[in-house]
């Protein structure tokens, strides 16, 4: 039943139905932390790891992936090297879940080359393995090596799937390789038996967007023979916010409400995008739509590490209870910025 009410989102049931729970076994305590990383809710996922050590409970190879997938998506180094040693500590073997788990940490927290030790040590790697790997390099911005990688896995006779190449064109699209990033693309279809999904156009207009080629990326999307999601019309209007281009982006956007009518963040860049270009009546246009369609602009909100625990902040957060500290260095740092003689610009600040 927890699993049920966790894989459907329900986390507050599952957990209520932990707590009634007279007895509870390391499946019980697993599939909460499962529940709780599958939901997002990684800085709970982690307190329940804790819960369970203080309440006695020994973790196996499940429970540190489980973790490890949270501190992954938290980037929380210093818990996800504590969970690690205690792996080691503990005795088990570190087998292909758990050591993709620990690949994806430590490259998320810019690790790269301990990823690259945790994966030549594992006793036997997988698809996934590789694929963790050439993801990690490509998130921290090593596109050759991940290219790289990439020959090596053909190599060693693992044929890639359409997560391999995701990470690959994700590689080139950070790294301004256009060309490289398109032959990638045309030879999925061409030298495997894969054909492109949205989440790989998504990446090659993503591609062709940071090189300012915005007009291929828009005639790549018209032409596609599947139909473009958000993410893909999402990349065309992050592109045009980075090369400013309020044409392509009315296009972009107008597209992306269709599929995202109360995303409020799509108004924000698309209000941001006029406002850099002067255009304050099309500006005061996305107001009043957002308006019409009841979308509000959320508090943003951030996780940090502080000395072994997960924090939670947003921006308009007075019952932190450092609150004060924080304030009085923002405006230390600010100060500081002015007497370098930094100027902000206003035409950078959220318009929505």
């Amino acid at each position: 039943m927890i699993s049920a009410y966790a894989k459907n989102g329900r986390v507050v049931e599952a957990r209520r139905l932990f707590d009634q729970m007279p007895y509870r076994n390391l499946v019980s305590w697993n599939t909460m932390i499962a529940g709780y990383s599958h939901n997002g809710c990684v800085a709970e996922a982690l307190q329940h790891f804790k819960m369970m050590r203080k309440e006695g409970k020994d973790p196996d190879w499940s429970t540190f992936a489980c973790a490890l997938s949270g501190c992954a998506n938290l980037a929380a180094l210093q818990v996800g090297t504590q969970l690690h040693n205690l792996l080691l500590k503990s005795g088990h073997i570190i087998d292909i879940f758990a050591g993709n788990a620990l690949i994806t940490m430590y490259a998320r927290c810019g690790r790269i080359l301990t990823a690259r030790q945790v994966f030549d040590e594992m006793v036997s790697v997988d698809l996934v393995s590789w694929n963790s790997l050439i993801a990690g390099h490509a998130l921290n911005g090593y596109a050759k090596a991940a290219i790289s990688i990439f020959q090596e896995m053909k190599k060693n006779g693992v044929a890639p799937d359409e997560v391999t190449f995701i990470g690959l064109l994700s590689a080139c699209s950070h790294a301004g390789m256009v060309d490289d990033g398109l032959e990638l693309f045309y030879s999925m279809s061409r030298d495997y038996p894969i054909t492109p999904v949205a989440e790989h156009y998504a990446c090659v207009v993503d591609l062709l967007g940071r090189a300012g080629r915005l007009g291929e990326a828009l005639k790549l999307v018209k032409g596609m023979p599947i139909k473009a999601n958000a993410g893909i019309w999402g990349s065309l209007l992050g592109a045009c916010r980075m090369h400013k281009n309020p044409e392509v982006a009315n296009v972009a956007a107008e597209k992306l409400f269709e599929f995202e009518p109360h995303t409020t963040s799509n108004y924000v860049l698309l209000s941001n995008i006029h406002a850099e270009a002067g255009s304050w009546g099309e500006v005061e246009r996305v107001r009043v739509l957002m308006k019409e369609r009841g979308v509000w602009k959320q508090p943003a909100r951030s996780w940090i590490e502080i000395k072994n625990e997960v924090r939670s902040f947003s921006s308009d957060d007075s019952t932190e209870p450092r609150a004060a500290e924080v304030f009085m260095v923002l405006r230390v740092l600010n100060a500081q910025m002015r007497n370098i003689g930094h100027m902000s610009d206003s035409s950078l600040l959220d318009c929505g």
